[in-house]
């Protein structure tokens, strides 16, 4: 038996022998290739560092000064509340009604105001001449002593001027130039009129009466322009509401000139 462990233990022996250098050198080369690796890398490695925290530095601390006491100081002394006592309302004393009979007053009832017409006014008045009834009317001046637009104006009555009451050319001589004037504010020139430039002249006469209407409206002597015929009766229509009102049916007659630049 022995001879035969011998023998074994021989064989491993020799086994060991034989396969160790083939490891061995069969490891050698991994560690030039390891070497050759290592000399070929370029890199670097960088350590990070940490960041440095800036601390802000302590501002000092102020020192805070006592305030200091006034000297001269009065102490005051709190007050007690005192709650207030509800006022108890004052009884007014009772009227003792003196023994004298009281006066009876009539009620009488107020009438309702009815507006009255003018036309129904005028058939009030009694049945007395105008002449007579406007006496406190101041009497008509010459006409050298008119101004020279109303004595244009009072040209073209002619001869009819003469047969006028007094009341009506009082009113006249004060109030014709206003009512021409009163016409040209609301006058307006037609279109035409406007890109033609063109001047022209015209009369034009109606009745105005107390309360403020006008009638006979028209024309008297025409221009050569036919749309400033027409444009002068649409203003008057218009404008007759401004009018003043003359105290009876007086007879307007003025003339009108329309220049256009």
């Amino acid at each position: 038996m022995k001879p035969i462990i011998y023998a074994f233990i021989l064989s491993i022996i020799l086994h060991l022998l034989i396969f160790l250098p083939i490891e061995l050198k069969k490891e050698e080369p991994k560690k030039k290739k390891e070497e050759k690796i290592e000399k070929k890398s370029t890199l670097r490695y960088v350590k990070l560092m940490p960041k440095k925290v800036v601390v802000p530095k302590a501002e000092p601390k102020k020192e805070i000064k006592p305030i200091p006491k006034p000297k001269n100081y009065k102490v005051v002394e709190k007050k007690k509340i005192v709650p207030q006592q509800k006022k108890q309302p004052i009884k007014k004393a009772k009227k003792i009604p003196s023994s004298k009979p009281k006066k009876v007053v009539k009620k009488f009832k107020a009438k309702k105001k009815v507006a009255i017409k003018p036309q129904e006014k005028r058939k009030t008045i009694p049945n007395r001449s105008l002449e007579n009834f406007l006496l406190s009317n101041p009497v008509p001046v010459d006409l050298d002593m008119l101004d020279a637009m109303t004595k244009s104006y009072i040209r073209t009555y002619g001869k009819e001027y003469e047969n006028l009451t007094n009341v009506q050319k009082v009113f006249i001589q004060n109030n014709l130039k206003n009512i021409v004037s009163i016409t040209r504010k609301y006058y307006r020139f037609p279109s035409l009129a406007l890109k033609l430039k063109k001047n022209d002249y015209n009369v034009v006469e109606f009745y105005l009466h107390p309360n403020g209407d006008i009638s006979g409206l028209k024309i008297i002597q025409k221009g050569k322009y036919s749309f400033y015929d027409k444009s002068i009766i649409e203003t008057i229509e218009y404008a007759y509401k401004d009018y003043p009102r003359p105290k009876e049916t007086t007879l307007i007659r003025f003339y009108i000139r329309y220049r256009t630049y």
